[in-house]
C-alpha cells in the first residue's frame, strides 16, 4: 500500500510555456521519482535522451487547424529533476494543445503547466486523461485556477489525508476537532507562506518523511487509546521510528526529541493538542508548498495565488472532514481499532520508504 500510494501521491510533470510570435517554447520539468514506471534509469546516459524524444511525440501543437513544427528537444538532469527545452515553429500564434506525456505508461499522470506572454503569467492547468487539450490564450493569472488547484492537491494528498483521519478519529467531541483542525490550519498556512514567499526550503527528505511521522504518532493515539500504558507506548514507537530517521542522516536528533514530546500531546488539555497539530501542520505546509515551486521553477508565486491557493487547500480540507465527521458519528464501524492500525501501518510504510 505504500508503494501504490507514495508520497504526494501521484505521477505529476510540470513545466512553463512561453509565447513569442509564432514560436512556442516549452520548459518541462519532471522528478526522478517517475521514473521508475518508464522503467529508466536516472544514471543513465540516454534517459535525457528518451524522455526529449517523448516530449517532441507525445506534446502537440496547433495554430488553428493546422499542426505546429517541432524546431527541437533537448533534456537535462538538474539535481532530481529532468528539465525538457523544447521549441515549437507555427505559420501563425499557437492555439490549441494537446498533452499525452506519460500516459502511456502511466494512465494516470497528470501534467501541470502555465503560459508565459511578455509579463503575464497564466494558469495553472491541469492535462489529464480527462482533458488532454486545452486553448492557448494570452491572459493574466486567474485567481480561480489556484484555487482549484489547492483543493484537488489535497484531496489527491493521500498522506494529508490519512493526516485529517487520524485528527477526526482522536476527536471526542466537536469542539476538540475544532482546536485540531483549526491548529492544522494555522500550522500549515504559515509555512506555505514561508516557503513561496520568503523562499524558506527544508530538504524535501526531511519533510516528506516527518509528514509520515506526523501519520504516525497521532494513528498511535488512537490504537494505543485506552491502554494503560498508552502514553509510553506511543512515546515508544515515536522514539524508535525516529531514531531511525536520524540513524540514515534524514531527521535531525532535535526533531527526534520533539517528536516523543509532542506524542504526550494528546493526553493533555485539547488547545495544547491543537497546538501540537498546529507544529504537525507546520510540516505539511511545505509539503502543499512543494507543488508550487514545482510548477512556478522556484519562482516567487504573486500573493493573490498564493492565498487562492491556500483558501482551495482549506476547501478542499473541508470537504473532506465534514461529511467524514458526520459519517463517523453514525456508522460504528469507522469507530473500530482496525482503522487507526491501518492507518498507522500505512505510515510506518511510507515512512520507512522516504528515508533516504
Amino acid at each position: 500500500m505504500g508503494g501504490a500510494a507514495s508520497a504526494h501521491n501521484r505521477s505529476v510533470s510540470y513545466s512553463t510555456w512561453t509565447i513569442a510570435g509564432n514560436e512556442l517554447v516549452a520548459d518541462l520539468r519532471l522528478p526522478t521519482s517517475n521514473l521508475n514506471p518508464l522503467g529508466l534509469d536516472p544514471a543513465d546516459a540516454q534517459t535525457a535522451h528518451l524522455l526529449a524524444d517523448r516530449v517532441g511525440t507525445q506534446f502537440l501543437v496547433w495554430s488553428g487547424d493546422a499542426p505546429c513544427a517541432m524546431d527541437h528537444s533537448e533534456a537535462h538532469r538538474s539535481g532530481s529533476i529532468f528539465r525538457v527545452h523544447a521549441q515549437w515553429r507555427c505559420k501563425e500564434r499557437a492555439t490549441r494543445l494537446r498533452s499525452d506525456f506519460l500516459r502511456d505508461v502511466i494512465p494516470g499522470h497528470l501534467h501541470l503547466l502555465q503560459w508565459r506572454s511578455g509579463a503575464a503569467l497564466q494558469g495553472p492547468y491541469a492535462l489529464s486523461n480527462a482533458q488532454p487539450e486545452l486553448a492557448i490564450q494570452a491572459a493574466p493569472p486567474e485567481a480561480s485556477q489556484y484555487l482549484g488547484l489547492g483543493a484537488e492537491h489535497i484531496l489527491q494528498g493521500w498522506d494529508h489525508l490519512a493526516f485529517l483521519v487520524v485528527l477526526l478519529l482522536g476527536a471526542a467531541s466537536w469542539s476538540q476537532l475544532a482546536w485540531r483542525v483549526t491548529g492544522f490550519t494555522v500550522g500549515h498556512s504559515l509555512t506555505l507562506a514561508l516557503a513561496t514567499l520568503a523562499g524558506v526550503h527544508p530538504a524535501p527528505a526531511l519533510i516528506e518523511s516527518f509528514i509520515a511521522l506526523t501519520i504516525v504518532c497521532t494513528a498511535a493515539e488512537r490504537v494505543f487509546s485506552g491502554h494503560p500504558r498508552a502514553i509510553v507506548n506511543s512515546a515508544l514507537l515515536a522514539t524508535v521510528l525516529a531514531a531511525i530517521g536520524v540513524y540514515t542522516g534524514t531527521l535531525p536528533w532535535t526533531l527526534m526529541l520533539a517528536v516523543v514530546l509532542l506524542s504526550f500531546g494528546a493526553y493533555t488539555d485539547p488547545r495544547l493538542d491543537g497546538l501540537r497539530t498546529a507544529l504537525f501542520g507546520l510540516f505539511h505546509g511545505f509539503g502543499f508548498a512543494s507543488v508550487l515551486g514545482d510548477l512556478n521553477a522556484g519562482q516567487t508565486v504573486p500573493p493573490l495565488p498564493l492565498f487562492a491557493f491556500n483558501l482551495g487547500v482549506e476547501l478542499g480540507q473541508l470537504a473532506f472532514v465534514v461529511p467524514l465527521w458526520w459519517l463517523m458519528r453514525r456508522w460504528s464501524a469507522l469507530r473500530t481499532p482496525w482503522v487507526p492500525a491501518a492507518v498507522l501501518a500505512l505510515g510506518t510504510a511510507w515512512y520507512l520508504q522516504r528515508l533516504t
